[in-house]
């Protein structure tokens, strides 16, 4: 039965990027826990968690190399749920604060492209559970047909729930949590016959066990990074009263717990599989005992509408804050039908599966430098800031220079223009690539390099956003 706060909360959002006022703030940190856990069970998240013994990682190399690397970056991204809860409004209105209310584009068009991204990979897997499942039980043909079936189901869910709103999305996260998350454990008891703890993949990658063990700790790393833009979604319906202790520690025990279970199972089935060179949906459902495979499709089906649900609802807050006057509804059914378009041409057309994965790796290259320059600004400004003024479409506060505060563009663009150089992904190599014996430094030295700069481009730029963050604390 819910409780009052959900019932004021369950129903259509009318709000998008607006200010939630502290009278319509009902959530708790705890709701923000279980929607970023809920949205990490799913294929597409799993398939990271592969990668480590794909490179040629034991189970134990391959455990303790993820485990570090989500520690790590899911204690860095915690902060930033923070600044939701003080803005009241998402993070790319909230990043206005520190890049200007013209200079938030950036945040806007990574949002889109990332959650798009996303939304195609969950799609596509689970359409591929369903597909393969199908063949496993009735020997029917993987084809085409049920990998429209699947992705029909999945795609008509996920964008009713992201028009409808946060409280859906909430309760689909919720559902996910405790009901894919039961299969994913259960699914190690039954694969335990078939795992072997001294199996390991195949030769390293990088040639030798330290190099190849560091590129698994930045998969790990990379992925709470990846997720940043989107926290605030869901913290900005947090009251502001809430102890910002609580809210870190929901947001980053959230990103480790969820993400730790669906790789750590990951890469502990991908040594169940007889070579490393079968398809992860595929070979699961292959080397699964028949009665299993049902359970497999649904954490396909559910984790698919739980990860595509989370990326469209923000892709279509993203759309919203880039200022066509849009609200979020329309932006919402724009990014639908964008989606659906992508996932046509991506999955049935031209088969761009493995383009996108590697176009979201860049992504995360530009998302990292973004959250540091964030983290850097919430610093300065003290966690104190002017909520409405973040709404202003001209002047105000933070409207810098014409809209943009420079040290933090500036900053920005070095950062990435950097990351790239050490980018190896199938769609862009940098000439750096190399430069570390091919471990991915890419989006930890686009980060270090924005954080450096946007630091001392601030001291150096008249105070500028210094007298704008103590303006803001006067205010607050």
């Amino acid at each position: 039965m819910m409780n009052i706060s959900e019932q004021k909360t369950s129903k259509l959002e009318i709000k998008g990027i607006d200010y939630i006022p502290e009278n319509e703030r009902n959530s708790t940190p705890l709701n923000v826990f279980f929607v970023i856990v809920g949205a990490q069970f799913s294929y597409p998240i799993m398939l990271l968690g592969t990668l480590p013994v794909i490179f040629g990682l034991g189970w134990w190399s391959s455990f303790f190399a993820l485990t570090v690397g989500l520690l790590i970056g899911s204690i860095i991204i915690g902060p930033i749920a923070a600044l939701g809860t003080k803005t009241g409004t998402n993070s790319i209105v909230s990043s206005g604060a520190h890049f200007g209310t013209r200079g938030r584009v950036i945040s806007s068009v990574l949002t889109i492209f990332i959650g798009l991204g996303f939304y195609a990979l969950a799609i596509w897997t689970g359409a591929q559970s369903l597909a393969f499942g199908s063949h496993r039980l009735f020997n029917w043909e993987v084809g085409t047909g049920t990998l429209v079936i699947g992705a029909v189901i999945i795609t008509a869910i996920t964008i009713a729930a992201a028009i409808y709103g946060q409280s859906i999305v909430l309760s689909i996260e919720k559902f996910g949590t405790w009901i894919v998350g039961t299969l994913l454990v259960l699914s190690v008891i039954v694969f335990l016959p078939q795992f072997d703890v001294s199996y390991q993949g195949g030769n390293y990658i990088l040639g030798s066990f330290w190099p190849t063990w560091l590129l698994s700790v930045s998969v790990g790393l990379s992925l709470p990074i990846s997720y940043t833009p989107f926290l605030n979604d869901y913290a900005r319906y947090v009251p502001n009263k809430s102890d910002t202790r609580h809210i870190r520690l929901a947001t980053s025990l959230g990103m480790f717990v969820g993400c730790w279970i669906s790789l750590v199972i990951a890469a502990y089935l991908m040594t169940t599989l007889k070579t490393i060179d079968t398809p992860f949906v595929e070979g699961i459902i292959e080397q699964s005992p028949v009665w299993f495979t049902v359970p497999l499709i649904l954490i396909g089906l559910f984790g698919s509408i739980s990860q595509g649900s989370f990326a469209l609802y923000g892709s279509g807050l993203g759309l919203e804050s880039i200022g066509w006057g849009l609200k979020r509804i329309p932006t919402t059914i724009i990014v639908s039908i964008a989606a659906i378009v992508l996932i046509y041409l991506a999955v049935f057309v031209y088969n761009l599966i493995d383009a996108i994965n590697g176009f979201v790796t860049i992504i995360i290259v530009a998302v990292s430098p973004w959250m540091a320059i964030n983290l850097v600004g919430y610093y300065l400004f003290k966690g104190q800031y002017s909520p409405m003024e973040l709404h202003q479409s001209s002047n105000g506060k933070y409207w810098y220079s014409n809209g943009f505060n420079l040290p933090a563009v500036s900053s920005w663009v070095i950062a990435v223009i950097v990351g790239l150089l050490f980018t190896n992904t199938t769609v862009f190599v940098g000439p750096f690539s190399d430069a570390f014996g091919g471990i991915d430094v890419s989006f930890v030295a686009s980060a270090i390099v924005a954080l450096v700069l946007f630091y001392v481009f601030s001291k150096k730029s008249n105070g500028n956003i210094e007298k704008v963050a103590s303006d803001s604390n006067e205010t607050a």
